[in-house]
């Protein structure tokens, strides 16, 4: 699904972007995301939900299900509502209008028997730093009145690799191992909802892998994952399908792969100056490059949608000399060209 959204230019001749656009998102079943009547599949379902904070619209309109036993992504830059939609969710913000039912009960809801199926890990980790790793896990334990709490946090601790480090006070952890500590306590009670945000946030390559290979753990145990981040990588690692937000407005949701697809892959390219030139002026009359951009160590080729990366490749060759390339997803500005948008 694509939406038109060439949106008019204002009196400096800029383009104004969504805020005289939003007319044209009016609620809708989206394509292979649409509101279903019945909650039975379905672990969260949003219907033309608006929220607002300060007077100010951060939802608008939004209708999503999400289903039992999938990894959601919530796809976004910075400011498009990616934590306000999870916080809802969550119970910890409330709409303005619309209808929201999460694990077939309809929100608000303060029952604390309904927070205790859900996990969240919201950006701040909130532990406390002061105490112990296993310390932290024990008080949440005793909030949440896990069963055989001792068994269970060293079930947890091995999950995540953190077994070697159970009384190690949190403020000398590295924030990777925080980032798996917060985890770590969301998860202890076994939810059958959790959310999470931004999952590697600030961490290194090896607790990235160390997250994911956890929340792809929780997918096969048929939990119901919903991760929001503006790497479209990490969604195409872990996710089942994404909702992409853009300043409030869902934009539309696709698997990922059918993402990258539409949006076409990217090309990183190192190289001298001169070939870098070459490659730019060169490629982009073959046909399956759709921009050239000239970068410090060479240049990205932006390829048009079904254009072939290893023919792309082989032609690089007449140009100069190639001293490496990457073959990556699309950034989140190309993404957000796929629907239409002037950025």
């Amino acid at each position: 699904m694509v939406l038109e959204l060439d949106s008019p230019l204002d009196s400096a001749g800029k383009p104004t972007r969504l805020e005289t656009a939003a007319e044209l998102f009016e609620p809708r079943d989206l394509a292979d995301g649409g509101l279903e009547t019945s909650t039975t599949d379905n672990a969260v379902q949003f219907q033309n939900v608006y929220c607002k904070i300060s007077g100010e619209n951060i939802l608008s309109g939004i209708t999503l299900d999400i289903r039992r036993g999938e990894i959601m992504g919530i796809l976004g830059r910075n400011g498009a509502g990616k934590t306000t939609l999870l916080s809802l969710i969550s119970g910890l913000r409330d709409f303005s209008s619309g209808r929201v039912v999460v694990l077939g009960e309809r929100l608000p809801s303060r029952r604390a028997e309904f927070r205790r199926r859900i996990g969240f890990v919201l950006q701040e980790d909130a532990l406390y730093q002061e105490l112990t790793l296993v310390e932290n896990l024990k008080f949440a334990a005793s909030l949440y009145g896990v069963e055989n709490p001792q068994k269970r946090i060293r079930e947890v601790l091995k999950i995540l690799g953190l077994s070697d480090r159970p009384n190690q006070v949190v403020r000398t952890l590295s924030g990777g191992l925080r980032r798996r500590a917060a985890i770590a306590r969301a998860f202890l009670h076994d939810p059958e909802l959790f959310v999470i945000d931004e999952p590697t946030l600030g961490v290194d390559a090896d607790a990235r892998h160390a997250v994911w290979s956890y929340l792809r753990l929780l997918r096969s145990k048929k939990r119901t994952v919903i991760v929001a981040t503006n790497y479209l990588d990490e969604a195409l690692a872990l996710c089942d399908r994404v909702a992409v937000l853009e300043e409030g407005w869902m934009l539309g949701i696709e698997k990922p792969r059918d993402l990258v697809r539409r949006t076409g892959s990217c090309i990183d390219v190192e190289c001298d100056e001169a070939t870098a030139r070459r490659i730019a002026s060169g490629v982009t009359n073959a046909g399956q490059v759709a921009r050239a951009d000239l970068t410090l160590s060479g240049v990205s080729l932006f390829l048009n949608k079904g254009a072939s990366p290893d023919e792309v490749l082989r032609e690089l060759t007449h140009y100069g000399e190639v001293e490496g390339y990457r073959l990556r997803a699309p950034d989140l500005s190309e993404v957000f060209k796929s629907f239409g948008l002037r950025l």
